[in-house]
């Protein structure tokens, strides 16, 4: 029988920085390039997998002053090469239900500082792209 998940807590490092208490939403996106392998013998086209392509986007409720959201973000992630792990649950230790997923050397190229109108939560969407990732569940 299928089981759902309700994503309720889980926990998200970006730099080794824990935004747990910060992050509204996180998205991990893995994409593997499709390559045409499309033979003359072949009647219909056939694809092979190319290079994986990993993405993470993330929603944060932005905070500004020393160590901070707005100030660790933009002097130790922007135009930086990071690592991002997320885990399932608030739990930081691997198990079959609670995968770790650990993106290596994912880069951000751009953050919005100031991201909001009045009477509004300030949040900043970044995404992360790049690097390679692994999944641990133990």
């Amino acid at each position: 029988m299928a089981t759902t998940t309700v994503l309720s807590n889980p926990a998200l490092l970006i730099d080794s920085v824990d935004y747990s208490d910060q992050c509204t939403s996180a998205v991990l996106t893995l994409t593997k390039e499709s390559l045409e392998a499309t033979s003359f013998a072949d009647t219909s086209r056939t694809y092979t997998a190319g290079l994986t392509n990993v993405e993470v986007t993330c929603t944060l409720m932005l905070a500004y002053g020393s160590a901070e959201v707005e100030e660790n973000l933009e002097a130790n992630v922007l135009g930086q090469n990071v690592d991002v792990v997320i885990y399932a649950t608030s739990s930081t230790t691997a198990a079959a239900d609670n995968p770790k997923y650990t993106i290596t050397g994912a880069y951000c190229e751009s953050i919005s500082p100031i991201s909001g109108a009045l009477g509004e939560l300030q949040t900043i969407d970044i995404t992360l792209s790049g690097g390679s990732y692994t999944r641990a569940v133990a």
